[in-house]
């Protein structure tokens, strides 16, 4: 690897990157991308939500959790609704079929994470996290 390639933001990103296209290679089977479980997991774990907070929640872009709002309606894995409280709003609501297809994308998920721990090592995982968790902050900060 070059120099400027060791640079943190350059490591980062790559990894980023990479992961999203590692992940997607696998989820491609289900007709998913990681964007959309990530939205279906945040569904799963709330039943129903706006918008906003589902692109809070998920770490993604506005733009994006709509198009794949939009894409997850169309499949029949979720529902948009007008919130009664402020016509606006748009509350987001996962469906029967919508948490099948999330519980089978969450075990794709688990089963290429723990294949790498076995390739890294639990300690090294959990250390690794950690860190991450860490340079979050004090980015943040």
């Amino acid at each position: 690897i070059a120099m400027e390639e060791k640079k943190l933001g350059f490591l980062i990103a790559k990894l980023f990157n990479d992961y999203t296209n590692y992940m997607n290679s696998y989820l491609k089977e289900m007709d998913l991308t990681l964007s959309q479980t990530r939205v279906l997991l945040v569904l799963a774990l709330n039943n129903e939500v706006s918008i906003d907070y589902l692109a809070e929640k998920a770490n993604i872009g506005k733009s994006s959790v709509t198009k794949s709002v939009k894409i997850l309606e169309k499949k029949g894995f979720l529902t948009k609704e007008i919130d009664p409280e402020d016509n606006r709003r748009k509350i987001v609501k996962i469906t029967k079929k919508g948490k099948e297809i999330q519980k089978a994308a969450l075990q794709i998920n688990n089963e290429i994470e723990e294949s790498i721990i076995s390739k890294i090592g639990e300690n090294e995982i959990k250390t690794l996290k950690e860190q991450l968790i860490t340079l979050d902050e004090l980015i943040k900060n």
